[in-house]
């Protein structure tokens, strides 16, 4: 179980990754598609580890698509690295616990989401929330901050 969820906490990670990358760099036609489907992944215990790695890899290949310098850059910025979970485990009981709760709404969200981007009708207010969000996640930012960003969930949650 624990190899489980330290790979899921890699896809999260990854996928964080590919979310900032995606604020220096164009995306491409698949990657909110992508990042749905990692945030719907990462919750589905149900899951095997070679699924898990398998999202995993078309993650880490999307992100090289995206910004293929970042990888072998020698000046590194750092905005392109993936998210280190332990700093989201290590944070405070609060910041901890409502990022987390971030964390969750939004993979409950990409579920649908995943259905109306594919039929075409999914608004981009909606998928900027969802980089919004990830990018809150690996923030250093204070309660006030994650509760305004939780709140535009709950708003969010019928999408």
């Amino acid at each position: 179980m624990a190899g489980l969820l330290s790979l899921r906490d890699e896809l999260i990670g990854c996928t964080i990754g590919l979310s900032r990358v995606c604020s220096m760099h164009k995306k491409s036609a698949r990657t909110d598609l992508l990042i749905l489907q990692a945030l719907l992944d990462s919750a589905d215990t149900s899951l095997s580890d070679g699924t898990i790695s398998s999202t995993l890899s078309l993650i880490k290949a999307e992100k090289s698509k995206i910004a293929p310098m970042c990888e072998s850059c020698a000046a590194r910025c750092g905005n392109s690295d993936d998210y280190d979970m332990s700093r989201l485990y290590n944070a405070s009981d609060e910041i901890r616990e409502l990022k987390l709760a971030l964390l969750h709404k939004i993979q409950r969200m990409a579920a649908d989401a995943i259905i109306k981007l594919r039929r075409g009708n999914l608004d981009d207010q909606t998928l900027i929330y969802f980089y919004k969000a990830l990018f809150a996640i690996s923030e250093d930012w204070d309660e006030h901050q994650l509760l305004d960003v939780i709140e535009e969930t709950d708003q969010r949650t019928s999408i």
